[in-house]
């Protein structure tokens, strides 16, 4: 994908200009995985003055900078062999459009392959940590997708009807969010996840809970105390505690 150069750049492009003035003097740091990851991101983040960090897929070609010079051009499948293996430093990557960038690889042993990160700051496990935060966000992109919503299924490509389904969407996600939260306040998580980790996110933890209470439920009025909008005397409210 090159932004700017095809319909999904261009989309990329527009996104991030809208985002930009709200960011105001901000540091700002884009993270993004392999289907983004490229030249093009790397200079469209250069150009905006924010820092990239960005996760490459191990077919990329680096030439390492070791103590005795630079290495040879090779794929970076060829660096990382097994768990365990870790290796912070500076590189070439990209033969064809090449940049001297930072790079930090980690492959933590349990790990199904490692992780081969870029960035303009200083390769090192502090990389690793901030791009971890990206996977906070995965669970919520799954929701979306085919483990919950499954928006892509309903093929809708208008525009003003696209915005109308995800403002339903939306909504459906914060209703979602606020009965999880009841169901962590009221000590019930446990019935619906592991003891020894957390599996379900907050979508599904709110979407078993809410299936649970219409099992049991005999009178509606339960069910309404748990909507998230409530009628006041000026009106609609919506509330959403945690």
């Amino acid at each position: 994908m090159i932004p700017g150069k095809t319909s999904n750049g261009r989309s990329l492009l527009a996104l991030l200009d809208r985002v930009r003035p709200h960011l105001g003097q901000a540091d700002c740091t884009l993270i993004a995985d392999r289907g983004l990851a490229g030249f093009a991101l790397v200079e469209l983040c250069q150009a905006r003055g924010w820092h990239y960090l960005l996760r490459l897929s191990k077919e990329h070609t680096c030439r390492r900078k070791l103590k005795g010079g630079w290495a040879d051009w090779t794929a970076f499948r060829t660096v990382v062999k097994k768990p365990g293996y870790q290796w912070y430093g500076s590189a070439q990557v990209w033969q064809e459009q090449t940049i001297e960038t930072a790079v930090s690889i980690c492959w933590r042993p349990g790990c199904q392959e490692a992780w081969i990160l870029i960035s303009d700051r200083k390769a090192g496990k502090k990389q690793i940590k901030t791009y971890a935060l990206r996977m906070r966000v995965e669970a919520t992109f799954q929701d979306s997708k085919s483990r919950g919503w499954n928006i892509e299924a309903s093929a809708v490509t208008e525009q003003d009807r696209l915005n109308r389904l995800l403002l339903g969407l939306f909504l459906a996600l914060w209703w979602t969010s606020r009965l999880a939260a009841a169901c962590i306040h009221h000590g019930q998580r446990a019935r619906f996840d592991r003891r020894d980790r957390r599996d379900k996110g907050i979508f599904r933890l709110g979407r078993l809970w809410l299936l649970d209470m219409l099992r049991r439920i005999t009178q509606s009025t339960v069910l309404v105390r748990c909507l998230p909008f409530s009628k006041q005397a000026t009106g609609w409210r919506f509330t959403l505690r945690f």
